[in-house]
């Protein structure tokens, strides 16, 4: 069996899972994101300013 080794393990590819990868990803950072549906992301329904000024 291999080893993998990370820095940071996120759960969760929703709005915040996704930007605290992407910015300890940026920062150089070795990131795992584990998400238990199809696909990452979802509805940003934070009503409010977010790191995310697209979304």
């Amino acid at each position: 069996m291999s080893e993998d080794k990370f820095d940071a393990i996120v759960v969760g590819a929703g709005v915040a899972g996704s930007v605290a990868a992407l910015v300890m990803a940026r920062a150089g950072l070795d990131v795992l994101v584990i998400e238990r549906g199809d696909s990452a992301g979802c509805k940003n329904m934070t009503g409010g300013a977010s790191l995310c000024p697209h979304t």
